[in-house]
């Protein structure tokens, strides 16, 4: 599974994209949204964390959504507010976040619960399949 970041300081997030792929994801962590549309283009992206000025502000959680539907856009908010939570959900966000470094855990469970929960998914549609196939 890939997962892109975008933050305006990567090496801020980068305990948490350390963490994430020593569990098995690819990630990419770029500081801005050229950068992060060029990934986009050329491999699908499961996962997309980004503040909200990315996400909601310039619209790329809606540009992502258009090209992967299924992609989980988390927004990490350095200010949140419940006016701020539902716009980003109004707007297809999945999740809203504090960004600091006391939620990167939260981060990374999310993450974690969400690819756990696609694989048990997975795992119920495809089985049946394979059972009568075998």
């Amino acid at each position: 599974m890939r997962i892109v970041i975008i933050d305006r300081e990567p090496a801020f997030l980068g305990p948490v994209a350390d963490e994430l792929e020593r569990e098995g994801f690819e990630v990419a962590v770029v500081e801005n949204i050229p950068n992060a549309l060029a990934f986009i283009k050329t491999k699908s992206v499961q996962f997309l964390v980004a503040d909200s000025s990315v996400l909601v502000d310039h619209s790329l959680g809606g540009e992502v959504l258009r090209q992967y539907p299924l992609t989980r856009l988390i927004v990490l908010a350095a200010h949140p507010s419940i006016l701020g939570m539902i716009e980003s959900i109004s707007r297809g966000i999945t999740d809203y976040l504090p960004r600091a470094e006391e939620s990167f855990g939260e981060l990374v469970d999310t993450i974690l619960d969400e690819r756990n929960r696609l694989e048990r998914w997975q795992h119920a549609l495809l089985s049946p399949l394979f059972a009568k196939n075998g």
